[in-house]
């Protein structure tokens, strides 16, 4: 395969750091690429909009600007693809600009947040993926649930899955090789957004409350609940001196949907709590995580493995290289050049793809 020239606009969040942005899609797609042979050269939609405005505000004028902008930076760079992460600023018109004078040129955007109309950001996403559907050769979703992709009209645009992925560099602790973790369980979430917990919704103290009741032998670590956010390099840090961490995302019945949180920690070692009703256990073993399916056996799994840190530590063991496997950046980098280069083969990649 030849080497490619690609132009990928997402947030890398170069003025505000916070929590594990730095460790994000964005930032694994380019080292995934660039360590297959590709030039990568990134451009921050956001940061550039809030130099073109008046105190960072988004506004008529920091928008025009801030497409004149990557227009001009497309045709100077003159790329083989465009891959474009939450690139809300960017708009249609300004792809559709960039095809006209660059006609060879692959398109693909991708989004990682939840796509349910149900949860509570689901239509945003929903219409910022939509308003770039005709400008773009490739939408990718961090879901399988191809119910949820009809909103996209599938029979018009290409729409497939892309798990979020690891990196050796980003994920580089290893939970399981530590013989004394400062934590039993780490749950970390916002303590009045809702999210899917035992066929409900509830907030995030409830679900912290409701461990601290039912399991409080338990030493427990409630990120944005009871504890500090985890920010910069302590968030890997916490997740080496964790035993354990819950997965739980906003919405946790769409099929292969999670939020990154469940490859930051199966990516470091930790034992990993999923909801089977997400249907990982399709592409996971039930010895590689700690699978559910009722608050009952969460709470007997989670009394188990505290009482038997060797097993726990062979699972998390076996769930952190069966993860790295399936999603490492390499093979998710390989995955986008495909579809930018026409080669790609669907039985070449062990998770659900396009189509």
């Amino acid at each position: 395969m030849k080497s490619l020239k690609i132009v990928h606009c997402a947030y890398f969040k170069t003025i505000y750091i916070r929590g594990c942005f730095w460790a994000g899609m964005a930032y694994k797609l380019n080292n995934g690429l660039t360590r297959l042979g590709h030039n990568v050269v990134s451009f921050n939609d956001r940061d550039v909009n809030r130099a073109m405005s008046w105190f960072g505000a988004k506004t008529p004028f920091s928008i025009r600007k801030t497409n004149e902008c990557f227009l001009k930076y497309c045709l100077d760079i003159v790329p083989d693809a465009i891959i474009l992460g939450h690139a809300d600023i960017i708009s249609a018109d300004t792809l559709l600009k960039i095809r006209e004078k660059i006609p060879h040129i692959k398109i693909i955007q991708w989004n990682v947040d939840c796509i349910n109309p149900y949860a509570e950001m689901g239509n945003h996403n929903i219409r910022n993926i939509t308003s770039k559907l005709d400008a773009v050769d490739f939408t990718l979703i961090t879901t399988a649930d191809k119910k949820l992709y009809e909103r996209f009209e599938p029979q018009k645009h290409i729409i497939g899955f892309i798990p979020n992925p690891v990196d050796k560099s980003i994920e580089n602790v290893r939970a399981f090789e530590n013989p004394h973790p400062d934590y039993d369980l780490l749950f970390a979430a916002s303590p009045v957004k809702l999210r899917e917990f035992a066929d409900k919704m509830c907030y995030g103290k409830e679900i912290a409350d409701f461990l601290k009741r039912k399991a409080p032998q338990n030493k427990f670590l409630f990120p944005k609940i009871y504890d500090p956010a985890l920010n910069g390099v302590n968030y890997f840090d916490t997740f080496a001196k964790s035993a354990a961490v819950l997965n739980l995302s906003v919405i946790n019945h769409d099929y292969l949907y999670s939020s990154d949180r469940m490859a930051h920690a199966m990516g470091c070692g930790c034992l990993t709590y999923i909801s089977r009703h997400t249907g990982f256990n399709d592409l996971l073993g039930e010895d590689e995580a700690g699978f559910f399916s009722t608050t009952d056996e969460l709470l007997e799994k989670i009394e188990f493995y505290r009482n038997s840190p060797k097993e726990r530590a062979l699972v998390a063991q076996r769930g952190w290289k069966h993860y790295h496997e399936l999603f490492n950046e390499l093979i998710v980098g390989k995955y986008i050049a495909d579809l930018i280069t026409d080669n790609f083969n669907s039985q070449d990649f062990p998770f659900p793809t396009i189509g």
